[in-house]
């Protein structure tokens, strides 16, 4: 399926996500060239990254997005937001770290970026194209691969496996639609949630104070306050 978002692993959100925001092919986001370009492949580079011949810079597909400059992986952040998105965001942080594998911080991070992400784009009068590439999610298990195990490879797949069975029974084709709705809206180009409405900003700025001082516990209290959706257990 070619056409599909897969959730499993890096490499995989990573190329479902070109294949997203890259419709006709690979586009430098610094000068727009699209033939010079050339994928990095060495030990130490990043999945996913890209380098333009014509400008020289490098650059991947988070380029633009609220994803860029994130240390999240990106499945990581897919398999949050499919988590927000099935749960109408009465997941709280603690309950989507544990399931995610990160901290409660970190999470909350992820939930407040992506919840004022969507709000900034909602308010955007700039609909969605509609000539899109990608049009299921594949979120059944991962067949074995007979290839030796990569690094980090065990970790990826008990979280995959924590996801699978979080979302076993809030999965279904509405949840998948209204994900892909949410992730088109989160892969336009230029979108910032500090940068939005000045609602939006407020709040953001509220949560990163937030964050800055008080302790996770606190944190979540907060963001429970805060969230438009609740951000119940």
């Amino acid at each position: 399926m070619p056409n599909a978002v897969r959730l499993h692993d890096e490499k995989a959100a990573v190329f479902s996500l070109e294949k997203l925001v890259w419709r006709d092919g690979p586009l430098c986001p610094h000068c727009g060239e699209t033939s010079r370009l050339g994928r990095l492949s060495g030990q130490s580079t990043p999945i996913g990254a890209w380098k333009c011949y014509a400008c020289r810079k490098p650059f991947t597909v988070r380029h633009r997005t609220i994803f860029q400059n994130s240390h999240v992986p990106m499945h990581v952040w897919l398999q949050g937001l499919y988590l927000l998105i099935a749960s109408q965001n009465r997941l709280s942080s603690q309950k989507l770290g544990q399931i995610l594998g990160v901290s409660v911080r970190t999470a909350w991070h992820l939930k407040t970026k992506i919840i004022a992400g969507l709000a900034v784009a909602g308010d955007d009068p700039e609909p969605c194209n509609g000539a899109r590439r990608i049009d299921r999610v594949v979120r059944g298990p991962v067949p074995d691969d007979p290839s030796p195990p990569q690094p980090g490879q065990a970790v990826h797949k008990a979280r995959y496996e924590r996801f699978l069975k979080a979302i076993e029974h809030l999965a279904d084709s509405r949840s998948d639609v209204l994900f892909l709705e949410a992730l088109h809206m989160l892969v336009r180009p230029s979108r910032d949630p500090c940068r939005g409405s000045g609602e939006t900003r407020r709040f953001v700025e509220q949560q990163l104070e937030l964050s800055l001082f008080d302790d996770g516990h606190r944190q979540m209290g907060g963001c429970r306050n805060g969230l438009r959706n609740g951000d119940e257990s």
